[in-house]
């Protein structure tokens, strides 16, 4: 199957419950699509949130721009290998339509909404990977295992995926085999949020009129239809100006309830809050900045990355790891690493104090800050890692003890 063709697959078929040990069963919906809920919350339904959308963007947008790479770990060195294969699939090129930032993009996004991200691995007549093909989770019909080995059944491919052919990144999982969605149990709260816009676009629309009732003193035996129909009629129209006038003491009193009385703005931020948690992100992320000020935005930035982005960058990188990786790679080190502080870049005050403090305290040298600044490597004497003159270990002390002895 093309890759064009797995993207297109925009729609799939009810989910199958094989005859096999089936990890979906009954419970496709709600493994996948936040679907079997009161509210029939869908994932395209709940982006219309403000907060929602842009709160899985931030989170994607952070996954798909920190710099993911292929290291070996050679006993006390850490050895770049830019040259595996792949290398270039998570750092540049994960396929001939895709940037790595829009691959790990996509996927990102998928594994936020449904919980689960699915790709298929390429790999060339050595075995080596060469490319990734996103796979819309739609697609997936069933995960199943069978006879000790795990299968994915996808619409689209002539047989079942093996688990070692595809990258299955995993949110929230009651298994450790098939992700849950956040919609799946954030429904209920999407549903009262998705409401509470609902109503604030009528009350808009609306002038602030909605249904009510025609008062009068008079008793009224016919034309109450007409009535009805002329205040209809008139407040119908679209002009921002129209007038209705009443007669002979009519009076409208409406029965809906006021957006005061509904605490429309205050229910709106707790939307906004509870999507936040659900997201696992801090609200000023997903512009909600009322808890926040100047002295403490820091260092929610900083929880940020170690709290809401390391968790799922830990995942990538050892699904990454242990389906690009052959078990002899393994076993000799390689591992993915990624560069998680590349988020903290924004300040360059921020960045520089710490390059400062990283080389005048010896765990850097100058060379390594000028190669994290994406500066070409200078002088030689740039690699010797610096000693505070005020900083001595014991042997040092013993050494100058004894040549002051000599002395």
């Amino acid at each position: 199957m093309s890759f064009s063709g797995a993207f297109g697959l925009m729609f799939a078929s009810k989910r199958s419950v094989s005859s096999d040990s089936s990890f979906f069963g009954s419970y496709g919906g709600f493994f996948s699509m936040g679907s079997s809920n009161s509210y029939g919350m869908k994932p395209k339904t709940a982006l219309k949130l403000s907060a929602f959308y842009n709160g899985v963007d931030q989170i994607s947008n952070d996954i798909a721009k920190i710099p993911f790479a292929v290291y070996q770990k050679d006993g006390k060195n850490r050895i770049a290998r830019t040259e595996h294969p792949a290398n270039k699939l998570i750092a540049t090129t994960p396929n001939y339509l895709m940037t790595s930032f829009v691959f790990r993009k996509t996927m990102a996004i998928s594994y936020l909404i449904r919980g689960n991200a699915l790709a298929k691995i390429n790999f060339d007549q050595k075995g080596f990977p060469v490319s990734t093909d996103f796979i819309n989770w739609d697609c997936v019909q069933d995960i199943r295992l069978k006879k000790g080995e795990l299968l994915y059944d996808v619409r689209g491919y002539d047989k079942p995926l093996l688990a070692s052919e595809v990258l299955h990144f995993k949110n929230f999982s009651h298994n450790g085999i098939v992700g849950v969605g956040v919609i799946t149990y954030a429904a209920q709260q999407f549903g009262i949020a998705i409401e509470v816009q609902n109503f604030s676009a009528t009350n808009l629309q609306n002038k602030g009129v909605r249904q009510g009732v025609i008062q009068t003193d008079k008793t009224i035996e016919k034309g109450k239809d007409k009535i009805i129909a002329g205040w209809k009629a008139a407040m119908g129209e679209r002009s921002p100006d129209r007038i209705v006038v009443l007669d002979d003491g009519f009076k409208f009193e409406p029965i809906n309830i006021t957006p005061q009385e509904a605490q429309i703005i205050e229910q709106a931020r707790f939307s906004i809050e509870d999507i936040a948690r659900w997201l696992n992100i801090a609200p000023h992320k997903i512009k909600s900045l009322q808890q926040s000020t100047n002295n403490n935005i820091e260092q929610q930035s900083m929880d940020h990355v170690s709290d809401t982005i390391q968790p799922h960058v830990t995942n990538f990188e050892q699904e990454y790891a242990k389906k690009l990786f052959t078990s002899f790679e393994l076993q000799n080190g390689y591992y993915i690493r990624a560069n998680i502080d590349s988020l903290l870049r924004a300040d360059i005050k921020s960045r520089t104090e710490a390059h400062a403090r990283a080389v005048l305290t010896g765990w850097k040298h100058r060379n390594e800050i000028r190669e994290l600044e994406d500066l070409n490597e200078g002088p030689e004497l740039l690699n010797e890692y610096l000693t505070p003159v005020n900083t001595f270990t014991e042997s040092q002390i013993d050494n100058n003890l004894k040549e002051d002895g000599k002395q």
